[in-house]
């Protein structure tokens, strides 16, 4: 293939109107995390306590769910930097000062306390499923704990219904006591109180005409733990003023909530001049936010409730100025499509600067972001899924487009025991005439670190944290960090990344386990792809950045349980990789467009007893017969299974799905479609992904922090990147940057600097993020790279 070089971009931000740095700092300097110490899910000799927390920018709250005298609650001297909290995992939980905690009623002169919930007293391993998780993410922390439970000075149980409401933000703690009687009663009253180092807040409601029997009562209580500087409610004062437009310029309601403690603008069946649903959405739900400037110059709470939303699978909150170009403050994703009774909702959370009025567009993208389709990666909500005794923790989805799931995490292992469970397809259909933009399959299941040893059936998380450092729509960027372990056996990292594209979908995965004491592993996996039903896999193909190692036909003689690939050391060059090739959902009538999964290994490092390992290890077993389906798994070197503090081993990997042949592939990308086309059912599709986005970069003005995604931190106002390589959208960030606007992104063809335009509506496709850390911003960009030997971009900050 001959040289070329193809067309520039050229972004132009140079507005007045938009953000510096030091002004998006107050409102993205506030965060907020939520976690479960000792784990959700649990062996059954576990038997350490159901402790939740709570960790901000301010303070640390943490409860235990089976007894609610042990809570502490204190201010924290914590970092800035949302990322940067991750480092210290929950560990500044365990040392909180204790705290007193008291929901009190009495009813008739009798008084009743709540000392535990419905959480704190169901049977493992599902039981936690009672405190259940509404939203989560960088600003807010919503939690409901069902059937708290009242008993008086002898011990004797209250009849009643009840629920405590937790939403925290960075410098508050908002609770909510509701309680319906099973009898009447004259003289009643309700009292919450809380009591700490940092403070003594106390409230009561007195039932005046008495308290009738299923009627329902409840008190909120909002504990301001913010200090002179930093993110409180006092945003919430007379002198605020929030206004908010609908995208056809009518106004909207807002109101104070007290029980979510922010301002809510609540947005019902919104009436669009466009198609809804499962369909190529290429427009945007924009909503016109308006700021008067505070007396304390706080930023102000504020949640735009959408019920529901154009389509609540895909769907990505950009908060722009008023001329739609983003800003980089964040804003939250969370969302549910579960409960019927709420039907499909979409809760964007945002701090907004209040230094000075202003006025905010915060777009929501759907299925495309300018030309391409959007990425995101959002907290869902399980409450209301299939109604079962189980689920309702952390729940991480992400989409490219609106079309149903790419990848799903259960981070809290709530409804299952491994980390990796929906993958899916992108743009895949049966056959030249199948139904577009609707749900696939790619086959389901999967984990990451999987270890026993003699007293633990399987390590679960500990202390796992998560930040959601970007939700999309050019490159989503979400951590996590903690333990694996009851004892903290392995530390654990994870960076999950996916991208704007429109050709197959990738999901980027760095995981790091580091032994902290000695293990002796009684079975071991880093990594696996798994657990699929009504699937088969009909052949098993591995290899090198070289090509094909080998390719097996499984036979249907196969049997369940079997091992059909022994321990196998992929030799060669870097990156190494694995594939299901042709595999399908078995037939049935239900069966959706389907298609298969593929795994790249970018990098293999594993240092055990002083030895440096960088060849992987897989093996696959048989999961089901009649027909043959396998698992695959990537292990440690050699069969090692014994470790000692201090080993480590990181992964940086990439999942793909993929379509079988050209007619299943509907989107617009026409060099996929010639590969698959010339390469159908072949090894080379995924080769052709590992091979090609093996990328070649130099970089003057600036330093690479990673090849793939292409990560740059900038030095210099005019930073050179040199790209050898590339197929699809290849994503690329900048890092470092001054602010918002002023820089221009060039392309050279033979000396020349050519636009490239993928904007659809204007400002619509670049990203643009805050860095607390550094205060600093990132933009983010999908460089069309297809059929390019070698390609120059620059920079400019003008």
């Amino acid at each position: 293939m001959m040289k070329r070089t193809v067309g520039l971009v050229a972004i132009l931000l140079c507005t007045p109107s938009a953000l510096q740095a030091d002004e998006s700092q107050e409102a993205t300097s506030g965060y907020t995390y939520s976690c479960w110490p000792n784990g959700w899910r649990k062996n059954a000799n576990d038997q350490s306590a159901d402790v939740f927390g709570i960790e901000t920018s301010v303070y640390g709250f943490s409860l235990d769910v089976a007894d609610f005298s042990q809570v502490k609650m204190g201010l924290l001297d914590n970092p800035e930097s949302y990322e940067q909290a991750l480092d210290h995992k929950a560990e500044k939980l365990a040392s909180l000062p204790r705290a007193e905690f008291v929901i009190e009623l009495e009813l008739d002169g009798q008084r009743y306390q709540v000392e535990t919930c419905q959480a704190g007293q169901s049977e493992r391993p599902g039981h936690l499923y009672a405190a259940r998780l509404w939203e989560s993410g960088r600003y807010v922390q919503h939690y409901d704990f069902q059937g708290l439970v009242f008993r008086n000075a002898k011990g004797e149980t209250l009849d009643c219904g009840a629920v405590l409401d937790l939403v925290a933000w960075p410098g508050t703690l908002t609770l909510t006591a509701s309680v319906s009687v099973s009898k009447s009663y004259e003289k009643a009253s309700l009292r919450m109180m809380m009591k700490s180092e940092a403070g003594k807040w106390e409230r009561r409601l007195s039932v005046e005409n008495g308290w009738r029997q299923g009627q329902q009562k409840s008190l909120t209580m909002t504990c301001d733990l913010a200090s002179s500087g930093k993110i409180g409610s006092k945003s919430r004062g007379s002198n605020t003023g929030v206004s908010v437009q609908s995208p056809d310029g009518k106004p909207l309601p807002v109101r104070f909530d007290p029980k979510k403690n922010c301002y809510v603008s609540s947005v019902k069946r919104l009436r669009r001049d466009w198609r809804e649903g499962y369909t190529d959405i290429r427009n945007y739900d924009e909503f016109a936010i308006t700021v008067n400037e505070t007396d304390s110059k706080t930023p102000v709470p504020f949640l735009l409730d959408m019920r529901p939303p154009a389509n609540v699978t895909g769907l990505c909150p950009i908060l722009c100025d008023e001329e739609g170009r983003p800003t980089g403050i964040p804003v939250q994703l969370s969302k549910n499509w579960h409960d019927q009774s709420m039907g499909p909702y979409f809760m964007p959370y945002a701090l907004l600067p209040a230094d000075k009025s202003r006025t905010y567009l915060l777009r929501v993208a759907y299925g495309f972001y300018g030309t391409l389709p959007s990425a995101s990666h959002a907290q869902l909500s399980l409450l209301g899924y299939a109604n079962r005794k189980a689920g309702n923790g952390r729940w991480d989805q992400l989409a490219i487009g609106c079309w149903g799931e790419t990848i799903c995490f259960d981070m809290d292992m709530s409804l299952v025991d491994i980390a990796i469970t929906d993958i899916r397809m992108l743009m895949t259909r049966n056959g030249a005439r199948g139904r577009k933009w609707g749900w696939t399959e790619a086959g389901w299941g999967g984990d990451w670190l999987n270890i026993a040893d003699a007293s633990q059936r399987k390590y679960f998380w500990t202390d796992l944290k998560t930040a959601y450092l970007a939700h999309g729509p050019c490159l989503t960027d979400v951590k996590y960090d903690g333990y694996y372990g009851a004892n903290r056996e392995v530390d654990f990292a994870a960076q999950v990344q996916t991208l704007r594209t429109d050709d197959y979908a990738r999901t980027f995965q760095k995981l790091s386990y580091t032994f902290t004491r000695d293990v002796a592993a009684k079975h071991i996996s880093l990594y696996k792809l798994g657990r699929t039903r009504n699937y088969q896999t009909p052949r098993i193909a591995y290899g090198n950045g070289d090509g094909l190692l080998a390719e097996q036909t499984v036979h249907e003689s196969v049997r369940k349980g079997e091992s059909f690939l022994d321990p196998v050391e992929l030799t060669g060059v870097a990156p190494h990789w694995v594939a299901f090739v042709g595999a399908s959902e078995t037939t049935n009538q239900r069966a959706k467009a389907n298609g298969y999964r593929a795994l790249i290994v970018r990098r293999y490092e594993a240092e055990i007893a002083g030895e440096i390992y960088h060849q992987p290890t897989i093996s696959a077993a048989v999961h089901a017969d009649s027909p043959a389906n396998l698992d695959v798994e990537l292990l440690p070197p050699a069969g090692i299974r014994q470790f000692s503090r201090g080993d480590r081993i990181e992964l940086d990997l990439e999942l793909i799905t993929l379509p079988r042949v050209a007619e299943d592939y509907y989107g617009p990308n026409d060099a996929f479609r010639k590969h698959l086309a010339e390469k159908p059912n072949s090894w080379e599709t995924t080769y052709r992904e590992a091979k090609g986005n093996d990328l070649g970069v130099t970089v003057s003005g600036g330093t690479l922090l990673r090849k793939y995604p292409l990560i740059v931190q900038t030095q210099e106002p005019e930073i050179t990147v040199d790209i050898k390589g590339g197929v699809g959208a290849v994503p690329i960030r900048f890092e470092g940057l001054s602010s918002n606007q002023d820089y221009h992104l060039y392309r050279i063809d033979d000396g020349k600097r050519l636009k490239l335009d993928q904007s659809v509506h204007g400002n619509d496709f670049w990203q643009t993020d805050y860095d607390a850390a550094t205060n600093t911003f990132k933009m983010s960009f999908n460089l069309p790279l297809d059929g390019f030997d070698e390609s120059q971009w620059v920079l400019l900050k003008e």
